[in-house]
């Protein structure tokens, strides 16, 4: 909200003593309000008044970059024009609305699970795709295709920008939908989703790992550990490893052959 004014009589509408509120997100709009009530000789206080600007400005410009791994070298900051170390793979996210910047523990952890999954020419479908952070990974680490879908369309229209900002972007594909909107298999499937968030969509996502393919999920509280892994866990698909940093749990299922 950028502004709210208290609007006294005397006006058409209002009765002596009676105020109008009115409030606006819009700056370009408060302002013309602002200039119309004065230009018409009405009366008014301007109660509240929020500095506007982007949120995530600071941030982005005290952010330095930070290792992941053995080979992701994250940078969240923007502008941008460090380079990664030698050996190293450089994973451009500016710190945006859209989750996923590598700064986060269930970030990390899902990024280092896809870095020891990663498959040389495999497929990598990420789940709720946010920044696009996974995908970005997986294709830098030499998916030939990746696919993030995600059901926030604000979410995708960051993706897409950081996409443009890598030369293996192009290997990466943005879906706006739910999973089921997705056909086929995938050698490596990961959802860095909370708890809730993932136990709808569980069956949907297990159904779309291929043959001895692995389905990575982080974003799970230590304290739901043992629930998640007991309901993700089934004929087909056996917990092969887990990792924990801090209160925040990865886990890394892998599918049967048949």
């Amino acid at each position: 909200m950028v502004g709210v004014l208290s609007l006294h009589a005397p006006l058409g509408f209002l009765e002596e003593g009676e105020d109008l509120v009115a409030c606006f997100r819009d700056a370009s709009v408060a302002r013309e309000a602002c200039a119309a009530l004065t230009a018409g000789g009405h009366r008014f206080e301007l109660v509240t008044d929020i500095p506007e600007g982007d949120p995530m400005e600071a941030f982005r410009a005290a952010s330095r970059p930070f290792p992941v791994g053995r080979r992701l070298w994250i940078d969240p900051g923007d502008p941008s024009d460090s380079s990664p170390p030698a050996g190293r793979i450089a994973i451009r996210v500016p710190a945006s609305r859209a989750f996923g910047t590598g700064g986060h523990e269930s970030t990390r952890l899902a990024l280092l699970a896809l870095e020891d999954s990663a498959d040389p020419g495999g497929t990598v479908l990420d789940a709720g795709t946010g920044s696009g952070i996974l995908a970005l990974a997986a294709a830098a680490l030499g998916a030939s295709r990746a696919v993030g879908f995600d059901i926030d369309a604000e979410a995708l229209f960051v993706a897409r920008e950081n996409l443009r900002r890598h030369p293996f972007g192009r290997r990466v594909a943005l879906l706006a939908g739910p999973v089921t909107c997705i056909r086929k298999r995938f050698a490596t499937v990961v959802a860095n989703l909370l708890p809730d968030e993932l136990l709808p969509i569980r069956a949907d996502l297990a159904a779309r790992v291929a043959p001895r393919g692995r389905l990575v999920v982080s974003g799970i509280p230590a304290e739901r550990e043992n629930e998640m892994a007991r309901r993700l866990r089934g004929r087909r698909l056996r917990l092969v490893s887990r990792r924990q940093e801090n209160g925040w749990i990865c886990l890394c299922l892998e599918r049967a052959s048949s």
